[in-house]
């Protein structure tokens, strides 16, 4: 997908790190990590929300900014993401398959640097700009994170 809309990026290949020990072990640094967590609703079966590592996402904001309850948004299970080839701790801030809403925190957009993010599996590390990475046709910039 980043190909297709010629966004630069670069994919980093190391051990599989799993825990959060274990990703800030990687040489990236880690005041620039980003986690993507999965969520799924009634009207949404996936939606990505991407935020630096160490912030949490405000659940009711997130539920506002769906249009929705925080009572109907609920965290993609492992099955789910199984189904999407992806694995917990590595998944990307973007999606390949359209229509799945890519939500990106704005503290991430600001200031411009690079960004160390899931790039699917666990022993893989996607590096892409912020600027780039708040530009992607499906990212939509919130405030997410409390």
């Amino acid at each position: 997908m980043l190909d297709a809309d010629g966004c630069p990026y670069t994919v980093h290949e190391h051990a599989a790190a799993h825990t959060v020990a274990e990703r800030q072990a990687l040489p990236f640094p880690w005041p620039q990590a980003v986690k993507t967590l999965a969520f799924t609703t009634p009207d949404t079966p996936l939606l990505l929300v991407a935020l630096r590592a160490q912030d949490r996402v405000d659940y009711a904001r997130l539920a506002a900014r769906l249009g929705t309850s925080r009572s109907r948004l609920r965290t993609a299970d492992t099955a789910l993401l199984a189904a999407e080839g992806l694995v917990p701790g590595g998944v990307p801030p973007v999606s390949h398959r359209p229509g799945v809403p890519c939500l990106i925190d704005a503290a991430l957009a600001e200031p411009e640097r690079p960004l160390y993010c899931g790039a699917g599996t666990a022993d893989r590390t996607l590096q892409i700009d912020s600027a780039t990475l708040t530009r992607l046709p499906r990212a939509q910039v919130a405030t997410l994170s409390r």
